[in-house]
């Protein structure tokens, strides 16, 4: 158990005029030092302090003797930086960088449609309004045919704004809404677009015609894919695209 210093235990100390604070906040830890190896039944460390000499009481110690090299180092460091006319430059610092920063260097570009579904819905259906709902793997949940569901958490959705405010509203009181979407073939069909509210999480989910797409286009555990949102006309479409 540690114990506090007390008055006796500097009944021997004999004070220097010359003494700076340092000194004193020396002293103190060798007074603790010497009185933690007592209580262990250790013989006392070897005395920090040495005689006075005509400039005050020296210190000598590992601190010292480290904090010593380490600024001859930084002054050598300081003085190769000198200019040759004797003007002493500042070192230059590198500044470092986090690995986020280093793995931004090259940014990612955002991932785009590929050019036959942006040919068929721009130019031959006139679809305006391509957005990027979600990117994700495909579960054994999405491919189940007793549940006939293809899920869309909120947690990994790019962005509601496919949505217009009368859709949404008509998603949030239980409704269905029947939208139409162009799978991985390029196949048109009609789909059933829901939105589910669970206890810890929402989800939109595309249902009904599902397990023909899911046939029709292989789809299997694993696989990757976008669903794009557009509109032709006022109608609100989807593409899913198999990566």
């Amino acid at each position: 158990m540690m114990e506090l210093l007390s008055l006796d235990d500097f009944k021997d100390t004999k004070i220097d005029p010359n003494w700076g604070p340092f000194d004193y906040l020396l002293h103190v830890l060798d007074v603790d030092q010497q009185k933690m190896q007592k209580s262990q039944n250790a013989p006392p460390p070897p005395q920090t302090l040495c005689k006075q000499d005509h400039k005050g009481f020296k210190l000598r110690s590992k601190f010292n003797n480290s904090v010593g090299l380490k600024r001859k180092r930084n002054l050598k460091a300081v003085e190769e930086e000198d200019d040759g006319d004797g003007d002493r430059v500042a070192p230059k610092l590198k500044r470092k960088r986090s690995k986020k920063q280093e793995r931004s260097v090259c940014p990612i570009p955002p991932p785009d449609l590929p050019p036959r579904f942006r040919q068929l819905i721009v130019e031959e259906m006139g679809g305006r309004g391509l957005v990027l709902v979600i990117q994700k793997t495909i579960f054994f949940s999405d491919i189940n045919p007793t549940a006939s569901r293809f899920s869309i958490p909120f947690s990994q959705v790019k962005t509601h704004d496919f949505l217009k405010e009368a859709e949404a509203k008509e998603l949030d009181d239980k409704n269905s809404m029947q939208v139409w979407l162009l799978d991985p073939s390029m196949r048109g069909t009609s789909i059933t677009l829901n939105k589910w509210v669970m206890r810890s999480s929402s989800l939109y989910v595309l249902t009904n015609t599902w397990n023909l797409v899911v046939k029709n286009n292989q789809l299997k555990k694993g696989d990757t894919v976008q669903l794009w949102s557009f509109r032709v006309n006022s109608l609100l479409c989807f593409a899913l695209v198999k990566l």
